[in-house]
């Protein structure tokens, strides 16, 4: 039997808003207070833990989304998924990715090109750390507030 992701609380306000949040993508990374709202997914390479991905925030989910053609997962059916949360490892490209559709739904998949996708993420990371931040940026809770 297979187990199904479980998110904590945050987490799973973050998967349900995805699509919210990358439709209104312009708005938010024009604003760095929603852009470096922090958020916490337990995304991961074995041997290496989660290092490489501390200090994700919204603005790094929506340039990756944007930045990284492996993100988005186009099905059999033309729906398309947002990659939410990853896992594997970065030598043999084995890996679990939770992604979720445009009407809410999660699944899981396995991407082809995992480096691709993992090595872009943490690139975005870093770029994001290394930036200016503003004093009090909001949480994902305020973000959604104000989009809606």
């Amino acid at each position: 039997m297979k187990k199904k992701m479980t998110f904590i609380p945050e987490q799973q306000m973050f998967v349900n808003s995805a699509w919210l949040l990358y439709r209104n993508s312009e708005r938010i990374l024009s604003d760095p207070r929603m852009a470096f709202a922090p958020i916490n997914m337990p995304n991961g390479l074995m041997y290496c833990g989660d290092k490489a991905f501390k200090g994700a925030t919204i603005g790094v989910y929506l340039e990756w989304w944007q930045e990284c053609e492996k993100a988005i997962v186009i099905d059999e059916d033309g729906r398309r998924h947002l990659i939410v949360c990853f896992g594997g490892s970065e030598l043999s490209g084995w890996n679990k990715c939770h992604m979720v559709d445009e009407e809410g739904v999660v699944s899981e998949t396995r991407v082809q090109g995992f480096p691709t996708l993992w090595r872009t993420f943490s690139q975005i990371c870093h770029r994001y750390a290394d930036s200016e931040k503003p004093n009090k940026p909001y949480c994902l809770e305020e973000v959604i507030c104000r989009l809606k």
